[in-house]
């Protein structure tokens, strides 16, 4: 570690392989594109006023939220690239979007005509969403050219970009994703047609953009495999293209921006037929060593992880042995030789030549990696590693926040 870190359990965020992903991906899908760096949830737990003074710095220019105190904590933050709302805005946070010159997406046509009677000063930049098959948000396909240049005419308002998303996220699913790019298309092709200006076209996210370059179009819309790489955003690449395989490549040899770690709180001796934690899911086969760990459910480590997942620690694996608990987790430490309180255990992350990742610990939880790192880096201290200061973007980084 680069610096002393006074907590028994915090998230680590280096800015360094932060910096080396943006630049890898920004390399991988041609300098001319845009990325919209997705930066909600707190930048997935890993602290979205620090991520976007980085991302910022290595000539980000469009960022996404989900919620209007996001977008406007950004602001707070110096963030004075384009922010759009990826949640249309209820009629009571359309006042508090604009004041924060937000870009609100727009979904239905009622939203639109509110934003227009409601600016006030210069022109309001918006996103509309299509809806290609998610049925979530978004005009139907169908008929979005038509509405489309409804909005066109709203006065005070500015079309930025036009986008959809795929509801096969992880690019499994190749023909889903033909078949709703087609559709697109056809939207923005209609549109051309009217001489109506859409700004940008985007519909990628992390694994259909390493997956698919024709959905790149004019910028894709990245969270995950900025944070974590290609080679740890899931487990199982597979089934990708040879163009695919291209993209990913330099990104495999990247890594995870966030690590998590945690050190030892005590070490003891059980003997064999002992049950070890609540709920009798473990007894001791033998005569072993355990060490706990202050890391558990309250902080975001799943319970479904219980006798079902490894730490690190001394540059080795060791099992989780008996039940997550909500500020305590076991480990059994009988191989690695001598433990002792106060040493240092990665959860997620590398420690000499080994490796867990969130999409190992997703796996093993049956759940997703998203899940992983949101759930850890939104409920512990967060602290920021190899962080730089520039000259337009380092007066508001977040240094160390509590979750």
């Amino acid at each position: 570690m680069s610096k002393q870190i006074l907590q028994k359990t915090w998230v680590e965020i280096d800015c360094d392989v932060l910096r080396n992903n943006l630049r890898l991906l920004h390399q991988a899908i041609g300098t001319q594109r845009a990325i919209v760096l997705v930066v909600k949830s707190d930048a997935y737990g890993h602290g979205a006023c620090t991520v976007a003074n980085i991302a910022a710095a290595e000539g980000v220019r469009h960022f996404a939220v989900a919620a209007v105190e996001e977008g406007a904590a950004l602001r707070r933050a110096d963030i004075n690239d384009e922010i759009i709302l990826l949640h249309p805005p209820l009629d009571f946070e359309i006042g508090p979007a604009l004041e924060a010159r937000l870009s609100p997406t727009i979904s239905d046509l009622q939203t639109a005509v509110q934003i227009s009677e409601k600016a006030t000063k210069q022109a309001v930049g918006v996103h509309v969403e299509i809806n290609t098959g998610v049925n979530r948000l978004g005009f139907d396909w169908q008929t979005a050219p038509d509405t489309i240049a409804q909005i066109a005419a709203l006065p005070k308002l500015r079309i930025n970009g036009v986008y959809t998303h795929f509801r096969s996220s992880d690019g499994s699913d190749g023909a889903s994703i033909k078949d709703q790019l087609a559709r697109f298309q056809q939207v923005l092709a209609a549109v051309e047609r009217k001489g109506i200006p859409v700004g940008l076209r985007h519909a990628a996210a992390s694994l259909v953009a390493a997956r698919f370059p024709d959905c790149h179009l004019d910028g894709v819309r990245p969270g995950l495999i900025v944070y974590t790489g290609a080679k740890s955003t899931y487990e199982e690449p597979g089934g990708h293209d040879e163009s695919a395989t291209r993209l990913l490549t330099p990104l495999e040899q990247s890594g995870s921006v966030m690590s998590v770690r945690t050190r030892v709180l005590h070490v003891r001796t059980v003997e064999a037929g002992e049950w070890i934690h609540y709920g009798e899911g473990y007894r001791a086969p033998r005569r072993m060593t355990i060490a706990v760990l202050p890391i558990g459910y309250g902080m975001g480590y799943s319970r479904l992880l219980t006798n079902n997942a490894d730490v690190l620690l001394r540059g080795r694996r060791v099992p989780v042995v008996g039940t997550v608990g909500m500020d305590m987790t076991i480990v059994a430490v009988d191989d690695i030789g001598p433990v002792a309180t106060g040493d240092v255990a990665t959860v997620i992350g590398r420690d000499g030549q080994e490796e867990t990742t969130a999409a190992e610990l997703a796996a093993r939880a049956g759940t997703i990696p998203y899940e992983i790192l949101c759930s850890l880096g939104n409920s512990l201290p967060r602290c920021v590693i190899n962080e730089r200061e520039s000259p337009t973007h380092s007066a508001k980084v977040a240094r160390s926040v509590a979750g």
